[in-house]
């Protein structure tokens, strides 16, 4: 690795007039602009024709996606949006739950509350649907922005935010053109953790008790919340994911029907995915090579469940373990895993600074893609806030910086490599990349030196570092 650029103390100074883009890893990506933080910053810096292109580039790419979902939708395609969309119209016609849809992942609730869309016609459905979808997702960018790259000088923020946002941006299409929840469980977690560091504990529980409600996945939040003895958020959070789930169930299938909805998506979901995947002898819908999760790859590598399913998957299995053996195996490597989060996780939030807050927010939200029994293609939207911070802190080494950006590029690419995704290529991308998150918490922004080359010491903020080095 070469050693950091030298700058002088103007270049880090907070005033973002003062901002150099030299000191950049190349001029070329300095085009990036992201979208607009939630307040201007006290001196703007005027837009370039480059920035202009960014922008442009990433709503262009937002609007391309709208016709492929609608086709996908209208023309019974692959279409999460469209199972959303029957199952919840026969809920509406007959109080029940429709077996065997999209929908069964979820919670019950969900089926009745989607009736504030399904009563539209489908096509025009699918395109308000499609909008919030990007709503959800410009919504995550500026949350990231806003919370995750506080104190980092103004220009840089926003190259990085639409850097990371057009690097992501194809798996957020690509669970746009599905319908999926995903960018909005993210975005609602990233933000109402955001509020809550912020003091707002009640607007950041509503926003992470939305989450809850529409994944179960954010419970690792409300986790994260209890470890630093926040306990209000925490507590109100629960409460409206209960509520919201209560009032909608109760209201579309009545109380008895309500409760044994949820009894049979628990057995058959929430705790029956995980079972049936280091059970199954047979192939099962979550054998596809586009999962890439944790318990799947164990099931792939280990044993020789669903092994007549022919081609790579043959290929894969380089152990032949009991069903016992990879039980054990897979609940070890959660373990290490929940240990290593709680290792980062584990100081109280008083003695934080800012860029631990942000470290332990964006490693909460990666958490989620590796104790998931399912991670779809356009699951690991979640690593946006990972990969934003990671790419803020390392901006000033060039070559680990464009080593973190083609990293991230060749992951997407090998998306298309059955045999790379049955090893489950993206899984340990976003393991690496929790790596190097924790590990660049070290240095809130990697690369800044005083005068004489002597690294500065972690600082809560950039305007820390710029008055240290002015010292």
């Amino acid at each position: 690795m070469t050693p950091p650029l030298q700058t002088t103390p103007a270049a880090h100074m907070s005033n973002s007039a003062s901002f150099s883009w030299m000191a950049l890893p190349g001029r070329g990506i300095e085009w990036l602009w992201p979208l607009q933080s939630h307040h201007q910053a006290s001196d703007p810096v005027a837009v370039s024709a480059w920035e202009h292109r960014g922008r442009l580039l990433l709503l262009a790419l937002l609007l391309i996606g709208m016709p492929i979902a609608v086709n996908r939708a209208v023309t019974q395609g692959v279409s999460d949006f469209r199972g959303f969309y029957q199952a919840s119209q026969f809920t509406l016609s007959h109080g029940a739950r429709l077996p065997n849809t999209t929908f069964a992942y979820y919670l019950p609730s969900l089926d009745v509350a989607f009736a504030a869309i399904a009563w539209l016609p489908m096509p025009i459905a699918a395109v308000l649907w499609y909008l919030l979808g990007c709503w959800s997702w410009i919504g995550l960018l500026r949350s990231v922005n806003y919370y995750l790259l506080e104190g980092f000088d103004e220009p840089l923020r926003r190259m990085i935010t639409l850097t990371g946002g057009l690097l992501l941006t194809p798996l957020a299409i690509d669970g746009l053109c599905l319908g999926s929840f995903q960018t909005f469980m993210v975005w609602w977690l990233v933000a109402g953790l955001g509020r809550i560091r912020h003091g707002r504990s009640w607007s950041g529980g509503v926003l992470l008790g939305l989450a809850v409600w529409i994944k179960l996945l954010p419970m690792l939040g409300v986790g994260y919340l209890i470890l630093k003895r926040k306990w209000t958020p925490a507590v109100f959070a629960v409460a409206i994911a209960l509520v919201l789930d209560i009032v909608f169930s109760v209201a579309g299938y009545g109380p008895k029907a309500a409760w044994a909805e949820h009894v049979a998506w628990w057995k058959e979901e929430a705790q029956g995915a995980t079972q049936r995947q280091l059970t199954n002898p047979f192939p099962i819908g979550e054998d596809r090579f586009t999962n890439q999760s944790l318990v799947v790859i164990c099931r792939r590598t280990l044993t020789t469940m669903g092994i007549n399913q022919g081609g790579p998957r043959r290929s894969t299995t380089l152990l032949h373990l009991s069903r016992t053996q990879v039980q054990v195996v897979y609940l070890a490597a959660v373990g290490l895993l929940g240990l290593g989060v709680l290792a980062v996780c584990r100081r109280p939030g008083w003695q934080l600074s800012v860029p631990q807050w942000s470290t332990e927010i964006a490693l909460v939200s990666l958490a989620t893609l590796w104790f998931s029994p399912v991670i779809w293609g356009y699951h690991p939207t979640a690593a946006t806030p990972a990969l934003l911070v990671t790419l803020a802190r390392v901006c000033r080494w060039p070559k680990l910086f464009w080593t973190v950006v083609v990293g991230w590029i060749s992951a997407l690419c090998l998306l298309g490599s059955p045999l790379a995704c049955a090893f489950g290529e993206m899984f340990w991308t976003v393991l690496a990349l929790g790596g190097l998150l924790v590990w660049t918490s070290r240095y809130p922004r990697i690369g800044i030196t005083t005068p004489s080359g002597v690294d500065l010491p972690a600082r809560p903020t950039d305007k820390g570092c710029a008055a240290a080095v002015a010292a």
